[in-house]
This record gives C-alpha cells, structure tokens and sequence, in this order.
C-alpha cells in the first residue's frame, strides 16, 4: 500500500505528460492548421516554440533547456516530500507533467537537431499559442500559489 501511494503521483505525471506528447505528435502528423473550433475564440494551428513560455529566451534553447532539467529535478524531490494528498502535491504533480512533455520534446529535437523546438497548437483569444504541457504548467502554478495562501 505505502509503495504505491509514493509512485502514484509519478503514475499520474507520466500519464498527463503522454497525453501532451500524443496530442502533438497528432498535430504535427496531420499537419492542423488554422482549424476552427469557435469562430473567434478558439484555433488550433501547428506552430513551434524554441522558447520558454509564450517564446521568451528563445535565443537560449540550451540554457533553458538545463534550466528546467534542475527545476525538474527539484519537482521530483518535492513530490517525494509531501506525505499525503494535498492540493499542493496536486499542483506539483501538473507542474512536473508539463515539464517532462516539454522538456521530452525540446531534449528530442535537440538530439535530432531540429533547434529544441516545441509544438504548440491552441490559440485561445489573444493568448499566445501553447500545448497540454504549457497548461498543466499554468494551472500548477495557479494552484501551487492557492495553496501557499491558504496555508498562512
């Protein structure tokens, strides 16, 4: 009973983070390009990020890629960590499932040399395009911080 509950938050990381990498290998295999889903709203349209986070550092496909290599590293310890089932575990867990869609692709282009690029494919209003990783990521992130307030 222990082991499993201390590999189910991995379970579940490597769960979401293969949704994110199957979602955009179909979009790259079907080549999805300004289809419509809601007229003005929502687009999904194959684009690629050598970037962080709506394109910043995209000059600096390497440092950020061993950037996120050490903040994934720090994301497994502090999953380890926590002991029982909380929202920041929860917030941890989608932040880390984001990071190893992304850094699995970007790390794989690297290696194939094609410039550490990362797919994305939603475009909603006027937010920059992003994929499944880019959100587990921002929601972690809204959560993580939730979570921190409601502690004190």
């Amino acid at each position: 009973m222990k082991l499993n509950k201390l590999f189910l938050p991995y379970i579940y990381t490597i769960l979401l983070a293969t949704l994110d990498l199957f979602t955009k290998y179909i979009i790259r295999e079907n080549n999805i390009q300004e289809f419509v889903v809601i007229e003005d709203i929502l687009t999904i349209d194959l684009t690629y990020n050598t970037g962080i986070a709506f394109g910043l550092l995209s000059e600096y496909t390497i440092f950020t890629y061993i950037l996120s290599i050490f903040v994934f590293i720090w994301l497994v310890v502090q999953i380890r960590e926590i002991k029982e089932q909380n929202l920041e575990k929860i917030s941890l867990i989608l932040i880390l499932s984001g990071a190893i869609g992304n850094l699995g692709e970007r790390g794989w282009n690297l290696i194939i040399d094609n410039d550490g690029k990362v797919t994305d494919f939603v475009e909603l209003l006027f937010i920059p395009s992003f994929n499944l990783a880019d959100t587990y990521i921002s929601i972690g992130i809204v959560l993580l911080i939730f979570s921190e307030i409601k502690k004190d």
